[in-house]
């Protein structure tokens, strides 16, 4: 049953003031709705959500605080922390006064107010006038304060039935006066009080009216100081309510919690409908002209998540819109407006006023303070470097970027964008909501950042794209995808033919057409036998394969490539792969070995060596010339004819020119010490049982310590073995060692 008469407009439904009186002494503080278990609100599944506008003033709201109160000229928050910080920030400058102390506050209005010992002061924000000061001692003890009504106090207070009576107390030309709220029965039990406005109140109680114990909730004209008007709730749970011109609206949540609804009735009727809002948990709800507005409690000031977002349903045609991606707090604010601490994708994250839309129209939703923060997932910065060099580098490299918030699921490629090959990781997460990984320049598939070794070899060098895809971990918004770029640089080593800084082992399969490169990587012994890089076919067509490092004056180590009619061809490095051929001449059929990559002269280019049928050494300058690569020849000794194998290996024993090894047919390996000028000092015998290995390899420095290494195949079984540098030149390489682990690579080696 409703009771009609006049009132003020609305009530807050997110925060009431409690103020107790004890033995005398007065403190105040909000006491706002508590924790809930949310659900999710499938009711507003398919809402659309309203534009939002700024009011382009550059007002601050405190980051991580809660709206408490909104009057006509700013706001009050609080931002929790050890101590709690309470401000009050005026709407035209964005000026904050931080308060010295927790205070009380009258709803949608400027007045906070102080109490000590019974005297209350009260302060109007808006006009800095001196406070009014009001003194309850003289009406005796026994007064706890329900809110303010402007400058007004509203207090509770046990009357002689048992029940309880309201009062309200203030200053009428200078004079303390207390008026008790009529219309209430005696016998009543006041479970809620939310001041709407200075001028109004609504209250929720039990008591016997009409003989019959009953749940009603009244409007209270604060000036008046009688209840004008009431209305029938059940008897289960009602929290929140709200009030405006033409409605009041509870919350009603079922004895099971497995309902939750909104009473909303038309003020002087009993014409109620109750809107299913889709959770079961309760909400905060407020009245804006024709449209009811509805949010789940956020689970703390600073909690960001969906469920938590503001809605608003019409009153007249039941339509639904999202006004908020998310809420953290709210108040009422004056004019029949609604204020409240959320975020929207187009202006991010502030408080929001939520006014009537003209004629019934959506609620009109403008940002009037900023944090600062945006709404949606953001990358703020980033620090990739523009250029990784790795021969610098003397530790894994940290790769981080720095979102506006804690982000959940976050992933990063590597796209080399001349192969197009990708390396993918999950990355870590730092303080500062910064995510990243360390980077320690190999290519490999990772997850987890786990690295898997299947196809683990060093990234080549040459420009990178980095893709960034950073999952919101509150599910607030789209997922950030950012990309960049970067160079890795490597200084250029011999034998690399994949541009990644280190030597490569070429091997023609054993059917001779297909040509593959195995790629190289520290721990030594440990290499990957990753699935080989093709580098063409059609190479059955050569008897004599050789790299003599880069003889074509760029960058990249190249191949040399005799056919069976002695003719000579270069295959040029490209980094990636290997050029078509270009001809270097014919007759070369009359040599039995063929060896190159050392630098014998001193130049600073590789050169080539050949041994003939009568035994004699001819050495082919390097030019660095594409079109002709080598000078004509010059013979620089006799009687190699006793060996089966030449390998140039570059400066192994430490003298100022490249070196050769040269393997006899009793399977003894000799070194032959350059000169600097194309000769050979006298031979020095450095092993024996080499006939083991059909191929033996000048690799280059594969460890990376600055000398020269060796790689060796066996003939029966095509296991390669490694023989590390030493830089003696009475023994030059150490004992031999796995290089791939059991590899059974076959072909030919080179």
């Amino acid at each position: 049953m409703a009771h009609a008469g006049t009132t003020r407009r609305r009530l807050t439904a997110a925060v009431v003031v409690t103020l107790a009186v004890t033995a005398g002494t007065l403190t105040a503080g909000p006491a706002v709705a508590g924790p809930v278990t949310a659900g999710p609100v499938t009711a507003t599944t398919g809402a659309v959500t309203a534009p939002a506008q700024s009011t382009g003033q550059d007002v601050p709201f405190p980051v991580d605080a809660m709206v408490v109160n909104v009057g006509p000229t700013g706001f009050l928050s609080f931002q929790s922390g050890p101590t709690g910080v309470w401000r009050w920030t005026r709407f035209s400058d964005g000026v904050s006064t931080v308060l010295p102390e927790r205070h009380g506050w009258a709803d949608r209005t400027d007045v906070l107010s102080r109490a000590e010992n019974g005297v209350f002061r009260l302060y109007d924000m808006g006009t800095g006038a001196d406070p009014v000061v009001i003194d309850i001692n003289p009406l005796g003890g026994g007064h706890a304060v329900a809110g303010f009504a402007g400058t007004d106090i509203v207090t509770k207070k046990a009357n002689a039935t048992g029940g309880t009576d309201l009062h309200v107390i203030g200053l009428r030309e200078g004079v303390l006066v207390d008026h008790t709220v009529t219309g209430l029965p005696a016998d009543t039990v006041l479970t809620a009080f939310n001041m709407d406005s200075p001028g109004s109140a609504v209250i929720r109680y039990t008591g016997t009216v009409d003989g019959v114990k009953r749940n009603r909730a009244a409007v209270v004209d604060i000036a008046a100081h009688a209840v004008v008007e009431e209305y029938e709730t059940p008897a289960t749970s009602v929290t929140t309510t709200a009030l405006s011109a033409t409605h009041i609206a509870w919350v009603e949540v079922g004895k099971d919690s497995s309902t939750t609804k909104v009473a909303v009735t038309r003020r002087g009727t009993d014409e109620t409908v109750r809107h299913d809002v889709g959770t079961t948990n309760s909400v905060a709800v407020e009245l804006v002209g024709d449209w009811l507005t509805y949010r789940q409690f956020a689970s703390s000031p600073g909690a960001w998540n969906p469920r938590f977002a503001l809605y608003a349903r019409s009153l007249t045609t039941g339509e639904t819109v999202k006004l908020l991606e998310h809420t953290t707090s709210s108040a009422s604010g004056p004019e029949g407006t609604q204020m409240a601490r959320g975020g929207t994708f187009e202006h991010d994250e502030g408080l929001y006023r939520i006014a009537p839309g003209a004629d019934g129209a959506r609620p009109v939703v403008t940002l009037v303070a900023s944090t600062g923060e945006p709404t949606a997932l953001k990358l703020l910065s980033h620090g990739i470097p523009e250029t990784i060099d790795f021969d610098r580098e003397t530790a894994p490299v940290q790769l981080n970027w720095t979102l506006s918030r804690y982000a959940g699921r976050t992933r990063v490629e590597l796209v080399h964008t001349a192969t197009g090959k990708t390396w993918k990781v999950d990355a870590s997460h730092y303080p500062g909501n910064v995510v990243g990984f360390t980077w320690d320049g190999m290519h490999a598939s990772y997850w987890s950042g786990v690295r898997s070794y299947k196809d683990g070899v060093p990234a080549p060098n040459g420009a990178y794209i980095w893709r960034l895809t950073a999952e919101p971990s509150d599910r607030i918004g789209p997922a950030v995808e950012k990309t960049g770029t970067f160079t890795v640089v490597r200084k250029t080593v011999p034998h690399d033919f994949n541009d990644n800084g280190t030597p490569d082992l070429l091997i023609r399969e054993p059917s001779g057409n297909h040509l593959s490169l195995y790629n190289t990587s520290a721990p030594l012994g440990a290499w990957p036998v990753t699935p080989s890089e093709p580098l063409g076919t059609g190479w059955n067509i050569y008897d004599a394969l050789l790299s003599p490092g880069d003889v074509a004056g760029a960058a990249h180590s190249d191949v040399l490539a005799r056919d069976t009619n002695g003719v000579l061809w270069l295959h040029q490095g490209t980094g990636r792969a290997l050029a078509p051929r270009g001809r270097v001449g014919g007759g070369w059929q009359i040599y039995k070995q063929l060896t190159g990559g050392s630098d014998l002269t001193g130049d600073g280019r590789a050169d080539l060596l050949a041994t003939d049928a009568a035994g004699d050494l001819w050495l082919y300058k390097g030019t660095g010339n594409t079109s002709a690569p080598f000078a004509p020849r010059v013979k620089t000794g006799h009687g190699w004819g006793v060996y089966n194998k030449l390998v140039a290996t570059g400066n192994i024993g430490g003298g100022p020119a490249g070196d050769l090894v040269a393997r006899d047919t009793a399977g003894v390996l000799w070194l032959h010490l350059g000169k600097g000028d194309g000769t050979f000092a006298a031979r020095t015998r450095i092993g024996g049982g080499w006939n083991t290995y059909s191929d033996v390899v000048g690799f280059g420095d594969a460890d990376r310590d600055g000398r020269p290494d060796l790689i060796a195949l066996t003939a029966w079984d095509g296991v390669p073995y490694f023989y590390k540098g030493t830089g003696d030149w009475k023994t030059p390489f150490a004992a031999r060692s796995e290089a791939y682990g059991y590899a059974h690579l076959g072909g030919t080696a080179f």
